[in-house]
């Protein structure tokens, strides 16, 4: 299985960054990440639920943040690293609309 950790995160997508980043959620588990072209990921659940990341402003958004950084990893490195992974929802990674 497979999970997906966001981090590097701000709140505002045009934010100049002097400092790292929020840490965000640890997500999963998944059976696959898929990228297309670079701004949409599709996370595989194993009972066949299938969720989208978005990616704008070369940030992946989810639940009003705009993260830089991503790692995909799996479980070996999940407990590990003692990450604690959080439920999905879809809702959260849906991008604001423009104004």
């Amino acid at each position: 299985m497979l999970y997906i950790r966001l981090f590097h995160g701000r709140a505002d997508p045009e934010q100049d960054m002097d400092d790292w980043g929020s840490d965000g959620p640890v997500l999963g588990p998944y059976e696959y990440i898929h990228t297309t072209y670079g701004h949409h990921l599709k996370l595989g659940r194993p009972d066949d639920n299938r969720y989208e990341l978005f990616v704008a402003e070369d940030m992946l958004y989810y639940d009003s943040v705009y993260y830089g950084d991503w790692s995909v990893f799996d479980e070996q490195t999940l407990q590990k690293s003692k990450y604690q992974a959080v439920v999905f929802e879809q809702h959260k990674a849906n991008l604001p609309q423009s104004e």
